[in-house]
């Protein structure tokens, strides 16, 4: 075997604290995961190294391919993460490189310089530069990458990501100390124990590899709009939650949805389309006790456009038109952003008449211009149309997801937002 030789093996997963292969697999079995979906990875050994120089982190029913490269210490020096956008095509949608001062820094070193490129199609993107990693400061700037950078071919089977000597992100090598002897076992021993105690005991491993996946909702939506569900909630004791309250009705009579902050000039406009009409906004409520009295939570949870009576037996993030679930990084989310701690349900086809009526409200003092609801909620009116929109407040500043509510026959049922960090 040549002295640049590369071994090719196979494994179902890879545990990234202890740098092990999980479940290994013949090419055979590979081939059969690969051709049905499901994750698995491709090690690259050199020979006379403890972990892989590469690994290959394949999950095509979840349009993902990743590659981590190792140093010859065993520590995580690139992490690249790719999306099957199109047909036989690639998109780099993240790139990071690490690197280490100190021979004696540890896999993933918190003090360790980083710098991450972060791509969208047809956009500049972004480069963040972190010179001392989590204990400093970070510097922003467009991420210059061209086109032929961007995407790369789907080349089947035991696909090579990018090539990890390319410099991908063109910065210059930090200077380092004089390096000390320090072999890659020394640095993983401990964390080596620690993955091995715990595939002993027959526990799956935190650090285990699995495909990104978008945000979840923290807590059952459907429970926070029923009564008698235990819902935790800081500072009471005993939450659970109560009858649904009642808003307001709002007039959507184009059927077309949007879920925004008011005070924004252009509105997130939902891509689903539901039935022109007048549909019941309702908060969700919790009741708790505190100091030993019970009493109704002021800070409503969650609020809830119905658009059908049936219940939602499923939810999915609400996207708008130009955006594309395959792109969410792992527990990322799109959503509505806000700097006013505001969101609302409107019609998008009278958006400007509506969020022009609350900024009235608001800004101008104009008390004709919108009218109350309830505690935190405002109702403008379009007098043309009828076109309603009623704003609610948000837990803080930020973007906010929206949850779309499906029946158990896939219509659309519900749109949820969770305006409290539960």
């Amino acid at each position: 075997m040549g002295e640049n030789a590369v071994v090719i093996s196979y494994a179902e997963g890879w545990d990234a604290g202890s740098r092990r292969a999980v479940g290994p697999l013949s090419r055979a079995e590979a081939e059969e995961r690969d051709g049905a979906g499901e994750p698995y990875v491709v090690l690259h050994r050199i020979p006379g190294r403890a972990v892989p120089a590469e690994v290959h982190l394949v999950a095509w029913r979840d349009h993902f391919v990743g590659q981590w490269v190792y140093d010859e210490l065993g520590r995580r020096v690139r992490d690249v993460d790719l999306r099957l956008l199109e047909d036989g095509r690639l998109f780099l949608r993240q790139y990071m490189e690490r690197r280490y001062v100190s021979p004696k820094q540890p896999d993933l070193a918190s003090d360790a310089w980083r710098v991450t490129l972060e791509l969208l199609p047809g956009r500049a993107g972004r480069k963040i530069l972190e010179e001392r990693g989590d204990g400093g400061g970070s510097l922003h700037s467009p991420a210059d990458v061209p086109e032929d950078l961007r995407w790369h071919d789907r080349s089947g089977f035991g696909v090579r990501a990018v090539d990890p000597a390319s410099g991908l992100s063109g910065a210059p090598e930090p200077e380092a100390p004089e390096p000390d002897e320090v072999t890659a076992d020394e640095v993983m021993a401990d964390e080596v124990i620690t993955a091995q105690a715990a595939f002993a005991g027959g526990e799956e491993s935190s650090t285990l590899w699995r495909p990104p996946k978008p945000m979840r909702p923290k807590v059952s939506l459907n429970a926070l709009f029923q009564p008698g569900h235990s819902i935790p909630m800081e500072p009471w004791t005993k939450t659970e939650t109560a009858e649904p309250r009642h808003i307001a009705l709002i007039r959507i009579p184009s059927g077309r949805l949007a879920v925004s902050d008011p005070l924004q000039d252009e509105p997130r406009e939902l891509a689903e389309r539901i039935p022109p009409g007048e549909y019941p906004l309702e908060s969700a409520v919790i009741s708790g006790e505190y100091e030993g009295r019970r009493f109704p939570v002021a800070e409503e949870p969650a609020v809830r456009l119905r658009i059908r009576e049936e219940p939602a037996v499923s939810w999915e993030l609400a996207l708008s038109q130009d955006e594309d679930p395959r792109l969410l990084l792992d527990g990322h989310a799109y959503g509505f952003g806000t700097d006013g701690a505001a969101g609302g349900f409107a019609d998008a086809a009278a958006w400007e008449t509506l969020a022009g009526r609350v900024r009235r409200y608001y800004e101008d003092r104009d008390e004709e211009a919108c009218e109350p609801v309830g505690d935190g909620y405002v109702r403008a009116v379009d007098e043309a149309t009828g076109a309603g929109l009623v704003l609610f407040y948000t837990g803080g500043d930020g973007t906010w997801p929206v949850w779309l509510g499906r029946s158990a026959a896939g219509e659309f049922v519900s749109v949820v937002v969770v305006r409290s960090y539960l």
